[in-house]
């Protein structure tokens, strides 16, 4: 009996709690679904803008590089035979002048044959002053028979210059020059066995050493000149137009290379020195050929050395009038968000003839005093509410201010309803008591 009153007393009690219990969520929940609903207002997406306007701006194009040498040579010898003398300049990293002596071959055999030479020439202009002897005497005998056995007769031209002994005579001037040739070939061969520097350079290579024999074919070393050096630079087909392609365009154009060495970087003056026949074979880029002068000039401890990796910039002669935008501010299909007077996003496409790594210079596609979104829009839609940071809101903003409303905030400034909004202070619910 007792057990049976207890279970009736759990059942009234589990009965009241549920009724409380639905009680109070009529109370707390029932009145909000029929409370009245706040008007919505969209106030845009956040976003920060830069207003840009059309300038003249200076084209200077810029690119990589390699330095390499303008001249190369490998030494050769003019002479035959054997190496006595090695100049203790001549090593490599060394820099030497024009005419100086690097190396010296036997000279004996050509001094025997010098001397030989020029004892032919004496014994050749020997016998020439004899043969003009004879012709004169050989004239006077002419001049006697004329008076004596000819009685006055004329000879021809020809017997006269065959009394005269003018072959014989014609015939040792010739000898004599072939003489003075021949003394002068001699010489030539005797200076060549003294091997000297044919323009200033640095030595590369050095592969000779004293008692070395040498011919013709022995590479003595290697020299590069060291009074220019050339650097080829590798440009898009399409920025030709504003460094032209004849010498005369090449002439005006302000070069210029730098590097970093010793942790400090360094500028050159270059000029524009020609444009190669042909694009690469793999990035199909025209090439342009610079050339620095005095590379191992000032300043000296910081020289332009063969094989620097170096960056150039080239100043065209040309302007352009454009509105220079920072590329991040570039989207993607090269367009750019625009935001009207209105306040509403416009997508345009824009044209840029050229290009840096930090900016693109707009000519078409923007105009004078647009504002340029410069925050990134997850949903980009033309027509889309914007909202500027920092400027004063609409009067539909203020109205909503004053009324207690907050923005809504979904992907389009809109904030999801989520089960009921809470009246505004100041409201009664539908249905429910007063607050």
């Amino acid at each position: 009996m007792s057990s049976a009153r207890h279970y009736i007393i759990q059942s009234f009690l589990a009965i009241v709690v549920v009724f409380i219990g639905c009680i109070v969520f009529m109370k707390f929940f029932g009145d909000k679904q029929t409370a009245k609903r706040g008007e919505r207002i969209d106030r845009g997406v956040l976003v920060e803008v830069v207003a840009y306007n059309k300038a003249i701006h200076e084209i200077q194009l810029e690119s990589t590089g390699e330095v390499e040498a303008s001249r190369t040579m490998n030494l050769k010898s003019e002479a035959n035979g054997r190496i006595t003398y090695v100049s203790d300049k001549f090593f490599p990293g060394s820099h030497l002048k024009k005419g100086d002596v690097i190396a010296k071959i036997s000279t004996e055999d050509y001094k025997l044959k010098l001397t030989q030479a020029k004892i032919t020439l004496s014994q050749r202009e020997t016998a020439l002053v004899q043969e003009k002897a004879k012709g004169r005497a050989a004239e006077a005998e002419l001049k006697a028979m004329q008076k004596t056995i000819l009685n006055g007769k004329e000879l021809t031209a020809e017997q006269e210059a065959l009394i005269r002994r003018d072959p014989q005579l014609q015939e040792a001037m010739a000898a004599v020059e072939l003489a003075k040739i021949s003394v002068q070939q001699a010489q030539i061969d005797y200076d060549r066995s003294v091997i000297k520097m044919p323009y200033d350079a640095v030595v590369q290579t050095i592969n000779i050493s004293q008692g070395d024999y040498v011919s013709g074919a022995t590479n003595l070393g290697t020299v590069v000149a060291d009074d220019q050096v050339w650097v080829k630079v590798s440009l898009q087909p399409s920025l030709i137009a504003w460094t032209g392609a004849t010498e005369d365009m090449f002439s005006k154009i302000d070069a210029s290379v730098s590097y970093d060495i010793g942790g400090q970087t360094i500028e050159r003056k270059a000029r524009v020195l020609s444009m190669l026949g042909q694009v690469e074979s793999l990035g199909r880029m025209v090439q342009i050929v610079l050339a620095v002068d005095d590379p191992f000039g000032e300043p000296v401890n910081a020289p332009l050395l063969i094989g620097t990796f170096v960056h150039a910039k080239l100043k065209a002669p040309t302007t352009l009038e454009s509105i220079e935008l920072p590329r991040a501010y570039v989207r993607e299909g090269n367009q750019v968000y625009v935001c009207n007077s209105k306040s509403k996003l416009e997508i345009r496409d824009i044209v840029t003839p050229y290009k840096t790594s930090e900016n693109v210079y707009v000519t078409e596609g923007l105009n004078n005093g647009d504002r340029v979104v410069t925050t990134l829009i997850s949903s980009p839609i033309n027509g889309r509410k914007l909202r500027v940071n920092g400027e004063t809101p609409s009067e539909g903003d203020r109205a909503m201010g004053e009324r207690g409303e907050r923005p809504n905030r979904d992907g389009n400034g809109e904030r999801p309803n989520r089960g009921g909004e809470r009246p505004n202070r100041g409201e009664r619910p539908a249905g429910g008591p007063p607050q």
